[in-house]
């Protein structure tokens, strides 16, 4: 493999990375070997609209990862590899409960996830119907749902691309390229499970390829993956009632301490007899494990020559995803409670079946001197049904159910483009020039429609029984419990069109330079016109020596979901409100409609080979993101005295201590990183060692807030809470690096693969002995953790892997006792979004046959 072959990632310092001998593998092999004539390993279809490039003389860093480095991860989904094998892009572990513990989304470069454009073959790919997947307000592609085994490389271009790909492509383009064999397939098996014994994981993957005539192909891959649930919380302590403590009397009297997460016994008071016996191994907190998930996927992809100049192609692909993931356990004593269904108390379990599929269609082919075409019209879709199983819903009482179906999901996207490109080696200024031209025409819809109405309705029944029996139910407690149904007034319906026509020029005048120049015009309806552009250049000082650098602008028009979102929502002791911001209650509060981000970005890299088989890149960027939308704090009577009145005055039907939110333009954030890849190859012995060191560092900064609207400032309501500007500014680790060393001969293979997560900060509400309650911000990170992967191939054909995730059971760190009331018993005493589970160590085996 030639020196340009192999480079990509994302650092910091060199020395900080050998350093804290943290490590990345999968990077390691920049460009995939691809057996295709017609799609060399070393050519990239991403990053500008010309001629391909090789990554070697790339004017902007792309990493190429090719299949068997997505293998090598040993992970199920597309989403956690790229987790484990590139440093610039990270995904936090978020809670184990609720709907977003299925749908979930990644971050490149510190920013939000909603700030990576994915494309399928160079075609944009639907986002997921579920707003809010790892940011707020956001609506990000499912990488989850790609299967790995339809996948032949996966390229990302580090920077910002608005001027090439349009909206969202802020922080840089993930295209994933499926393969394009005519012969030939795989079938393998995978299994596997925690150190602690359970979480048990089977994996099937299947693809084949058939050919097409004399030169067409159809490849067929499918794949199935069966996740059992394991979750780590501890006993219950002894001191922690289930029941209703008993009088001298022997009546049932309300406990002291939080009926809701930690009752105990009040003074004079004796325990129930019960909780001699009750079984004290619970289910809190829940962001210590993983869910019960099935997910079925199954590709196509086409080619099939329709002359010499002339080509049909396409893609599809279905998925279906069913998940069950526990909430908190609810004691018996709340009066949330139906305890004439649940008399030892209850753990809800929120429920998903998704349907997600997309087909495309297109021609391309070469008309006159030597302009090649491609028109292609593509239709994706995601459809969520939501479901709360093992709830109850108490102002029904006796008649409530214990199955709710909460509402359903729907985003749709149609995508249709033409791309006109020539490239000669003698045009504009007698240079090497490559032009290129094309529009784009997309619609979106978008609806939510509304749960059953126990789900979210008030049956007007009394508590039936305790110490408050006969006292009604608080309509703040309406519909079923962990997860309210979405009401009828919360439900929309919506739809935009958006346009968009393009240009660019790329110029070659030497062997040494490349500049290219690239424009994009785009109108999305309620969103207003933009227009974006991006410089970038490369030139070679000497052979093995090379600067590149970029200047762009970009944008990320609002997601169609945030347009009309609304969202209520009864958690264990609140009912909190998420208003639509065109909503004349968010009106009356001072809501204003959703402006697109826009940003500027900035780029400045360096490329070498400092000595044979050795290659060097370091990439030093600054993003500038305008209008940032987030989430205004969230405010109610008993955190903002005298709100309670505005909160009313707004809508009768909220309560004074209702929390109420919506989202907003809150502000411009400052983005500073640099990336670094070092990497290389040597024969040892009969076989090869390929290495590889790679990292990341980010800074973000909040650099203005948006001013608080008149009607609130009265009542000192911040328009972005100290927790929603750590998720702005923390989610990512400051430092994030990995090391990989893999060797391989004859049938033999070894990995080991090392990866170091720096300070990550969150922020919690410390509970003080003495004074008021302080919000600080906590350092969970550097977490070091090792992956180990050995493999041998029993013929050309069949083959075995043994791999280790985790090798010595790294956990993220435990939060101070004083962040939560449940600390002793509680998997929540780990810190919830670690880009590190809780669970530990795991360990796999995988058979795969090739023919």
């Amino acid at each position: 493999m030639n020196s340009g072959k192999r480079y990509f990632l994302l650092g910091s310092a060199i020395s900080g990375l050998i350093s804290s001998t943290t490590a990345q593998a999968a990077a390691e092999t920049a460009i995939a070997e691809v057996e295709s004539a017609e799609a060399p390993g070393n050519i990239v279809v991403t990053g500008a609209r010309s001629a391909g490039r090789t990554v070697e003389n790339s004017p902007t860093p792309i990493d190429v990862l090719p299949a068997e480095t997505l293998r090598q991860a040993n992970q199920a989904s597309l989403l956690q590899t790229l987790n484990d094998t590139l440093p610039s892009f990270n995904v936090p572990n978020m809670p184990g409960y609720g709907i977003n513990t299925f749908i979930r989304a990644g971050q490149l470069r510190g920013l939000s996830s909603g700030h990576t454009l994915v494309l399928i073959n160079g075609k944009r790919r639907h986002v997921t119907a579920r707003l809010g997947v790892n940011d707020v307000g956001v609506a990000a592609v499912d990488l989850g749902l790609i299967p790995l085994n339809t996948i032949d490389r996966v390229e990302v271009l580090r920077d910002g691309a608005s001027a090439l790909y349009g909206s969202d492509a802020i922080a840089g383009v993930i295209n994933i390229i499926t393969r394009k064999s005519a012969e030939g397939g795989e079938v393998s098996a995978r299994a596997g499970q925690y150190y602690q014994g359970g979480g048990w994981l089977q994996q099937y993957d299947a693809g084949a390829g058939v050919r097409l005539g004399e030169s067409g192909h159809l490849y067929l891959s499918g794949q199935y993956v069966d996740q059992k649930q394991l979750f780590a919380d501890g006993d219950v302590p002894d001191n922690i009632l289930f029941y209703f403590p008993r009088n001298a009397a022997g009546n049932p009297v309300l406990p002291a301490g939080n009926a809701s997460t930690a009752p105990t016994l009040p003074a004079g008071a004796t325990p129930d007899p019960r909780e001699a016996s009750v079984d004290r191994r619970k289910i809190f907190g829940a962001a210590g494990g993983v869910p019960r998930a099935q997910l079925a996927s199954f590709t196509a992809d086409l080619g099939l020559p329709l002359g010499d100049s002339l080509e049909l192609y396409g893609f599809g692909d279905y998925s279906w995803r069913k998940g069950r993931s526990p909430q908190h356990y609810r004691f018996p004593s709340r009066d949330q409670n139906v305890r004439a269904i649940y008399p030892d108390g209850f753990t809800p379990y929120s429920g998903v079946v998704e349907n997600d599929f997309s087909v495309l269609l297109g021609l391309r082919g070469e008309i006159g001197d030597g302009w090649n075409w491609d028109l292609s019209s593509g239709y994706g879709q995601d459809d969520i049904d939501t479901y709360v199983y093992d709830s109850v819903s108490p102002s029904y009482g006796l008649q409530s159910e214990t199955d709710f179906f909460l509402g359903n999901y729907r985003y749709t996207a149609w995508n249709s483009n033409l791309d006109i490109r020539k490239s000669t080696e003698d045009g504009l200024f007698g240079f090497g020039t490559d032009w290129s031209f094309g529009a784009e025409f997309r619609r979106e819809t978008y609806r939510r429609t509304a749960g059953e109405e126990q789900s979210w309705g008030y049956g007007g029944q009394p508590i039936l029984d305790g110490p408050n029996a006969g006292k009604p139910i608080s309509l703040s407690d309406s519909g079923s419990q962990a997860d309210t149904g979405v009401r009828p007034e919360d439900a929309a319906r919506d739809n935009r069109n958006s346009y968009a026509v393009y240009a660019g020029l790329s110029l070659r005048p030497s062997e040494q330079a490349t500049l290219d120049l690239a424009a994009r015009y785009e109108r999305y309806q309620r969103a207003g016109d933009v227009l974006t552009g991006r410089v970038s250049g490369r030139y070679e000082i000497v052979p093995g020596l090379a600067l590149r650098g970029t200047a762009s602008t970009g944008f990320q028009a609002p997601a169609l979901a945030a347009l009309t979102f609304r969202q209520t929502n009864v958690t264990v002791n609140q009912t909190n409100h998420i208003l639509s911001v065109t909503s004349p209650e968010a009106q009356v509060l001072g809501a204003r409609p959703l402006k697109p981000e826009r940003s500027t970005n900035f780029s400045f890299g360096l490329v070498a080979q400092p000595v044979r088989d050795v290659n060097l890149t370091v990439d030093l960027y600054q993003v500038r993101v305008k209008d940032r939308i987030s989430q205004i704090g969230a405010f109610r009577e008993s955190t903002h005295p005298g709100s309670g009145v505005l909160v009313q005055a707004a809508s009768p039907t909220f309560g004074p201590d209702d929390s109420i939110s919506y989202l907003i333009n809150a502000g411009t954030t400052r983005t500073r990183g640099v990336d670094v890849v070092l990497d290389g190859e040597f024969d040892a012995g009969p076989g090869a060692i390929h290495w590889s060191l790679a990292g990341n560092y980010n800074k973000t900064k909040l650099l203005d807030v948006a001013q608080t609207p008149d009607v609130l400032q009265q009542f000192n309501i911040v328009l972005i809470s100290t927790t929603t500007q750590a998720q702005i500014l923390y989610r990512a680790p400051r430092l994030k690096a990995i090391g990989s060393v893999n060797w391989k001969s004859g049938p033999f293979s070894l990995g080991l693969r090392g990866t170091y997560y720096g300070k990550i900060n969150r922020s919690y509400t410390l509970t003080q002995t003495t004074g008021p309650n302080t919000i600080e911000l906590v350092n969970v990170g550097n977490i070091f953790v090792t992956d180990l992967e050995a493999g041998y191939d029993f013929t050309d054909r069949l083959g075995l892997r043994l791999n280790v995730n985790n090798l010595f059971d790294a956990k993220p760190a435990q939060l101070p006792r004083n962040a939560t009331s449940r600390w002793p018993f509680s998997s929540i005493a780990y810190v919830q979004d670690s880009p590190v589970n809780p669970l530990g160590g795991f360990y796999s085996a995988t058979l795969s046959y090739r023919w």
